[in-house]
């Protein structure tokens, strides 16, 4: 089933939210509150795939980017127990996440985590087929319903001891705050572009905004084991890590290689201008605008960075980027007194205004 774009998008008993909306959604969508408001929360939400498989994979991925597993793209989910796990998804384990999404396309998922004495004997018998003795004992199911048709329920493992059968997909469409270089650039790397001339190009075109005299993007061994990121100038004969260049660079290429993988779907990054210095801002942001616009990419992203915001404006005011300003949103997270979190749109003009007469847009307790 092809992506389409949110304009609307609600999950409910998902981690700190008993409910949560938002409505007006653009392509380009900055999300921005308080610290602990749930903004991280929000993007894990995001990840969601109709592919149940998929969506559980995206789901382990975000916690292990939190810290609770030793993440190099591989799972170890024999660290936590079940419960323990997802305990840190539903906000109560004995009630259904629910989305319902709007767009070109109506979307509404329920999952639940349940017993395998609870499933229908249809269903017992699926799950034996699928899995090896003794079968798991608890499983994640979805009843998906799009548009008007009501698909026949998913149902996967919630979890399994036996790490090799536990499915899991390299690409996970959200950039976490704490990824920098790491092993899982170059695994990216060969997965993707190094087998796509094309995509490489495109990588290394998007890459010269940074590194102006860029001739090649490239892995280089400097060891029999150890292999990394590099680059190619147009007037040195020598081969540079990607990591000589700091650490803006190397989140820049992270996102920029997560864009082009992401055509027409969605991308989510967490705290998108950390680690970028304010007097890159505005490119930076015309960068990824321009290729999440030519590759049809949803973008959603967090900051609590006043400049980050500013930066967005800016970039948007460029008269080659004003094409854009109709698809670009600000969302403002903000809590009430009974710890609900209520999300409020302003689209470019309105974003745009309220930055100029100072208004606060960052969100806090209402």
């Amino acid at each position: 089933m092809e992506k389409q774009h949110l304009t609307y998008f609600k999950i409910e008993n998902f981690k700190r939210f008993d409910s949560f909306e938002m409505d007006n959604l653009g392509q380009f969508n900055l999300i921005v509150g308080d610290n602990n408001v749930g903004k991280t929360s929000v993007l894990e939400a995001l990840t969601f795939d109709e592919a149940l498989a998929q969506w559980r994979s995206n789901l382990i991925s975000t916690i292990s980017f939190r810290g609770f597993f030793n993440y190099e793209h591989s799972i170890q989910p024999s660290v936590l127990k079940d419960a323990e796990i997802w305990s840190l998804i539903f906000k109560e384990t004995d009630k259904p996440i629910i989305i319902t999404m709007g767009g070109n396309i109506e979307l509404k998922s329920d999952l639940s985590l349940i017993s395998y004495r609870n499933l229908t004997r249809a269903e017992q018998f699926n799950a034996q087929l699928g899995t090896i003795n003794p079968t798991p004992q608890l499983w994640l199911k979805q009843n998906l319903q799009v548009g008007t048709t009501q698909f026949d329920p998913q149902l996967v493992t919630a979890y399994l001891e036996d790490s090799s059968q536990w499915e899991y997909s390299l690409y996970t469409p959200f950039i976490a705050v704490n990824l920098s270089y790491g092993a899982d650039l170059v695994k990216f790397f060969y997965e993707y572009f190094n087998v796509d001339k094309l995509l490489k190009k495109e990588l290394e075109s998007s890459l010269v905004n940074l590194i102006p005299n860029l001739e090649e993007v490239r892995i280089h061994k400097y060891s029999n084991n150890y292999e990394m990121l590099c680059v190619t100038l147009t007037d040195s004969n020598s081969i540079y890590p990607l990591v000589r260049f700091g650490d803006g660079t190397v989140k820049t290429t992270r996102i920029l290689m997560e864009v082009l993988l992401a055509k027409n779907r969605r991308l989510i990054i967490d705290e998108i201008g950390s680690g970028i210095h304010f007097t890159r801002l505005i490119d930076y942001w015309k960068t990824i605008i321009q290729l999440c616009a030519k590759y049809n990419v949803q973008l959603f992203a967090t900051t609590h960075s006043l400049e980050c915001q500013r930066a967005f404006v800016d970039a948007l005011e460029d008269s080659e980027m004003q094409q854009y300003q109709k698809d670009a949103r600000n969302i403002t997270l903000l809590e009430n007194k009974e710890g609900e979190v209520q999300a409020v749109t302003y689209d470019f003009e309105q974003f745009e205004y309220a930055l100029n007469i100072g208004f606060n847009t960052r969100g806090g307790v209402l």
